[in-house]
């Protein structure tokens, strides 16, 4: 079973596809790192990314001739063979992938720095969580020098939202290729004034950790291999548990689901000595993974039997002289 505290948000995952390479899909890995939003900004230089699928034949290359790049480097889309992907370029695109943890909700404005060669190659499409939002697609206005942009071809400013707190991942998709990407900001400002020169400075990234694990194992108890009765109160119990994490730690037992033993480290095998007395008895077990999830109580019974049998005799009767034929 997987944890699932987080899986409600973010988090990404990586499939491998025979020969196309690695697709991300939005799920993170843990623990990673992630750029910290702060006061509602947070930027990226292009080459930054935490992950990178190529596509179609197509993938983003760092590249380091064209001057004036912040850093020194871009992100340029490659080959330069006009293509095009309006829809579908989620699954159908080359594509970077940025870890961001925020801590501001809203509308967030996307502010793109990059250089459209030509009128074939001067857009790309941005999006949050795996997905392409409209309001985020066919980023555009870029000319053969490093400029920041907004604009959209649907004539609004490129957006998206950001419902929740807590670790998202935005993504940046080919739309055309020879685009050169430098870098991206998204702030919830919605001045119209773009950043000035290479803007501001490269967030800083802080390492995410891996959700609470808040699953208990689940588990089972068997006594005396399934026996139906014993004539003795001392019993083996045979356990089994499993737990998420892949760590059972700990196991308690009782006779009457109300006082447990004390804690114990999990085995597969234990005795055990069943409340006194004839009748059926139920044995029942809990276990507990190494974060102290303790699991709902297995159980198992059994017929104890430990009074021997009566012999009475009838005939002949008490004191008769029995005399042979």
């Amino acid at each position: 079973m997987m944890r699932a505290a987080m899986a409600r948000r973010c988090a990404w995952r990586l499939l491998e596809l025979l020969g196309v390479g690695l697709v991300a899909c939005p799920v993170p890995a843990w623990a990673q790192q992630a750029f910290q939003e702060s006061a509602g900004q947070v930027v990226m230089q292009a080459e930054s990314y935490d992950a990178k699928v190529p596509r179609s034949g197509g993938d983003w290359t760092r590249q380091t001739t064209q001057s004036g790049a912040s850093n020194g480097a871009y992100m340029a889309a490659l080959p330069d063979a006009g293509f095009t992907l309006n829809t579908g370029y989620v699954t159908g695109s080359a594509e970077l992938v940025y870890n961001v943890l925020f801590a501001t909700t809203g509308t967030y404005h996307i502010w793109v720095r990059g250089i459209g060669p030509n009128g074939n190659g001067d857009s790309l499409h941005a999006g949050m969580d795996g997905t392409g939002p409209a309001s985020a697609d066919r980023v555009s206005g870029f000319n053969t020098s490093w400029k920041w942009s907004r604009s959209t071809m649907d004539t609004t400013t490129a957006t998206i939202q950001v419902a929740a707190p807590g670790l998202h991942t935005i993504h940046v998709w080919v739309r055309e290729d020879g685009f050169l990407f430098d870098k991206i900001l998204l702030r919830t400002s919605s001045s119209s004034t773009a950043p000035s020169g290479t803007g501001p400075g490269e967030s800083p990234r802080v390492t995410i950790g891996p959700p609470p694990d808040t699953q208990p194992p689940t588990g089972s108890v068997t006594i005396n291999g399934g026996a139906s009765a014993t004539n003795t109160l001392a019993v083996t119990l045979q356990l089994a548990a499993t737990d998420d994490s892949g760590t059972v730690a700990q196991m308690q037992c009782s006779n009457d689901g109300v006082t447990f033993s004390p804690a114990e480290p999990f085995q597969a095998t234990a005795p055990w000595t069943l409340a006194a007395g004839d009748g059926t008895k139920t044995v029942q077990v809990r276990f507990a993974d190494d974060a102290g999830n303790w699991s709902a109580t297995a159980s198992d019974s059994i017929m104890v039997d430990m009074t021997p049998p009566t012999v009475t005799i009838t005939s002949p009767a008490d004191g008769a002289v029995i005399t042979a034929p």
